[in-house]
């Protein structure tokens, strides 16, 4: 059975999402160490929401480039990528909670 190509690439985008966002937060630790406490007490816009807009953008772009892989690559399209969607979804969820 033959998945849409769209189908296939918003499933897989959507189950890196928590992936993405955790090489999101890795990358914004790694570069700001420690955060000054008057700019997030202060602050007028949350990092939270910086971080997640961020976040949504890179899903969209991944989600817009799997699409296009996917009505290319006939193998992405088969009964393996709901497989591959679920094991890239556990592992994120995974990573998700250690930073």
């Amino acid at each position: 059975m033959s998945a849409r190509p769209w189908s296939v690439g918003l499933s897989l985008a959507l189950s890196v999402a928590p992936m993405v966002r955790t090489l999101v937060a890795l990358i914004e630790r790694s570069t700001h160490p420690e955060p000054d406490p008057a700019m997030v007490v202060w602050a007028e816009r949350s990092p939270f929401l910086d971080r997640m807009l961020v976040t949504a953008y890179l899903t969209v772009a991944l989600a817009v480039a799997l699409t296009a892989l996917a009505g290319r690559a006939r193998w992405l399209r088969g009964d393996r990528s709901l497989h591959i969607a679920l094991t890239l979804g556990a592992a994120g969820a995974l990573l998700g909670l250690w930073p």
